[in-house]
């Protein structure tokens, strides 16, 4: 009887292991699939902007007062949102206040031989309580 108990009892603290590791992986699965969501959406509006700034003076950073200002894909250079994903009009999203949003533009040219000057649009997304980032890359062709 005492053999069928402990038997019973390692069993029992095993599937728990497995229950207990696999809740844990669940949640990280969200919080990645949300922050590729994050990324895909600051990504998507910054390389859909113009080049260049229409207004012209482009200095490669952020001309404008705000973000529903912005013009160009350069504008973007400046967006390190801290306290949680926002729209495009500077909002928080709400439930997205744990996520952080950095995102960077380079410029670069693309190709061999006929090069096509391009923006490099990196947007990072870390979350508060996940070790890892999230990293998606684009780009804006000057055509």
């Amino acid at each position: 009887m005492i053999v069928i108990t402990v038997v019973v009892s390692i069993v029992a603290v095993g599937l728990m292991g497995v229950y207990i590791r696999s809740q844990t992986s669940s949640a990280e699965s969200v919080i990645q699939i949300q922050a590729i969501a994050i990324a895909q959406g600051y990504l998507e509006e910054a390389v859909l902007q113009a080049y260049a700034d229409p207004d012209g003076g482009e200095t490669g950073s952020c001309e404008e007062a705000a973000r529903q200002n912005y013009d160009d894909v350069q504008d973007y250079n400046c967006i390190n949102d801290t306290a949680g994903a926002r729209d495009q009009f500077g909002g928080a999203l709400p439930g997205l206040n744990e996520y952080n949003i950095n995102v960077s533009v380079t410029g670069v040219v693309l190709g061999s031989g006929n090069n096509v000057a391009a923006q490099q649009v990196t947007v990072t997304v870390t979350h508060d309580q996940l070790p890892q980032s999230i990293l998606l890359m684009g780009y804006r062709a000057n055509y």
